[in-house]
């Protein structure tokens, strides 16, 4: 079986939202819509996180719609993927979930979405699964969110890659002594370019052990001793994310 028709197979498994009967079994993925956006003249990431966190979080709640929503503020990241200066960055539980909120947002929500494409630009959403490979992060209004984009390595599959990062996540929040999230991230509709980004993020302080564990080599030893070997090769991006709307948890 090719590499390809093996990414086909593993990312239709998690996009279909597959989870087996047995109450051991691990969530079902979420899907990420994510709309890459970049600044008009004169406005801010502030101006954009402003209006998030006031009139689209309301705009929510007003509609009880079941969806969390973050600005992703670009750092420092690899090209192609550097033109973008915000990610805006909605999950949901399920297409259902995507589906009422589309239809509200079409019905209700054209001033609102004056006033954000008044400050940004976006290009069209892109769709994404994120599968949870690590310890849930502690929540907190602002973090840092290290996102590598992965090739796997020749004969690896996304199976080895969601092995690979649970374990990987478990390791170096053990050695750092933090609890720092991974997400794992497989291509849905309107994306191509990679096999997955592996998302890992945290609070500020936790984040911060875990980028100085990787700078002095702890890290990398304790995974080397621990046998663990990545199965692919990744670009690493740094964004800052806000939370704006927590409407489930």
């Amino acid at each position: 079986m090719s590499k390809v028709i093996k990414i086909i197979i593993f990312t239709s498994i998690f996009f279909s939202g597959f989870v087996n009967a047995d109450h051991h079994a691990e969530p079902a993925p979420m899907i990420a819509e994510i709309f890459e956006c970049t600044l008009n003249e004169g406005a801010t990431v502030d101006e954009v996180l402003a209006l998030g966190q006031n009139n689209f979080k309301n705009f929510i709640a007003s509609n009880k719609l079941s969806v969390n929503t973050y600005l992703w503020e670009a750092i420092s990241i690899n090209p192609p993927y550097d033109a973008a200066d915000i990610r805006w960055v909605n999950y949901f539980s399920t297409w259902r979930d995507h589906a009422e909120a589309n239809a509200i947002w079409r019905k209700k929500g054209a001033k609102l979405q004056a006033k954000l494409d008044a400050l940004s630009t976006c290009q069209k959403p892109i769709f994404m699964t994120v599968h949870n490979t690590g310890t849930r992060p502690t929540q907190s209004q602002e973090k840092p969110l290290v996102a590598q984009v992965c090739n796997l390595n020749e004969d690896k599959n996304i199976s080895d890659a969601l092995e690979y990062r649970k374990a990987f996540n478990s390791m170096a929040n053990k050695v750092a002594g933090t609890q720092v999230g991974s997400f794992l991230f497989t291509p849905g509709f309107g994306v191509s370019g990679f096999d997955y980004v592996a998302m890992v993020a945290g609070n500020e302080a936790d984040m911060v052990k875990i980028m100085d564990g990787v700078r002095d080599g702890s890290v990398p030893a304790a995974a080397a001793a621990a046998g663990l070997k990545n199965p692919a090769t990744c670009g690493f991006d740094l964004h800052r994310s806000h939370l704006m709307v927590l409407a489930r948890d």
